[in-house]
């Protein structure tokens, strides 16, 4: 119940957020009614089964997976929203900083570019990893429902709140445009709509109808992928090997497919440590208050 608590709250309060922001800073904004209505319908899926479930006929397993479901979609689209108005505020671009260290470390980010552009097989393979990383919310809800273990997916639902806000406010103090701005090459036709878009976001010109990730540094991707191995440590091999393998595939991913800086995946380490930190707190404070209900219950009579 805390965690549903919290979550509601991280909902409200960026909901209330966004609207102050749109109420009391001047952007130009546009946006196509159809598209909320459609977000509204998607929503609607997940919430009106979610209460019949929780209300009239309680299955705690379909309850947890669209819980989930819900906390996780209406979240990203507050988030995809937040992450438009943190681009707005126009701090100084920090790509020179990301390839100063990308050189110390070695990397040539146009090098491993331009490899997997040479072969569009493993450009294909690892594609669909980098994009694993939207199959595996439904997977962790899926397989955490299924076995009731509903304290894991409520701590997954954190993790991935927790992040998502952290990651977007370092991105909205630290904005970069990525290397194929600073390297001057044709990025991927997703991405080239991406960069436009951030351009644009610096002028104040929001366009809500535009759903393509803005957010260089840090990659949320790979932070993503470390909480799901983080999520799944001490499931059983068979599980958590894939998830292991899978991940470490996706983090590499981020260079040739999301075009990342290999400084942006460094940067993903504190905001994930941050976040296990903060959600450790959240987990001994619930189970601390656990422990003290379960004091102040009378014991019951012993049984001759």
């Amino acid at each position: 119940m805390i965690y549903t608590t919290i979550q509601l709250s991280f909902l409200v309060f960026f909901s209330l957020s966004e609207a102050l922001w749109i109420s009391f800073f001047p952007f130009e904004i546009h946006y196509e009614m159809k598209d909320y209505l459609v977000i509204g319908i998607l929503l609607a899926c997940f919430f009106v089964p979610l209460v019949f479930y929780k209300l009239i006929r309680h299955d705690i397993r379909i309850v947890s997976l669209l819980e989930t479901l819900f906390f996780t979609f209406a979240y990203a689209q507050l988030m995809i929203l937040f992450s438009f108005f943190a681009a707005t505020t126009t701090q100084p671009l920090i790509d020179s900083t990301l390839v100063s260290i990308d050189n110390y470390f070695g990397i040539y980010v146009p090098i491993i570019d331009f490899w997997f552009r040479e072969h569009e097989y493993f450009q294909w393979i690892f594609g669909q990893i980098y994009n694993s990383y939207f199959y595996q919310i439904l997977f962790t809800a899926l397989y955490f429902s299924y076995y009731k273990n509903d304290i894991q997916l409520k701590r997954y639902v954190n993790l991935f709140m927790i992040s998502c806000a952290l990651t977007i406010v370092i991105s909205g103090f630290f904005p970069a445009l990525g290397p194929y701005d600073w390297y001057h090459y044709q990025p991927h036709p997703i991405l080239a709509n991406a960069l436009s878009h951030l351009l644009d976001l610096r002028q104040n010109i929001v366009d809500l109808g535009k759903q393509a990730g803005i957010v260089t540094f840090p990659s949320f991707h790979a932070i993503m992928a470390m909480i799901y191995i983080y999520t799944f440590r001490n499931e059983n091999k068979f599980v958590f090997i894939p998830i292991l393998i899978l991940n470490f595939l996706m983090i590499f991913s981020c260079i040739p497919i999301g075009e990342h800086y290999f400084a942006d995946i460094l940067g993903a380490i504190p905001v994930f440590l941050v976040t296990i930190g903060i959600d450790n707190l959240i987990y001994k404070r619930i189970i601390c208050e656990q422990g003290q209900e379960l004091n102040l219950k009378p014991a019951p009579f012993p049984t001759p």
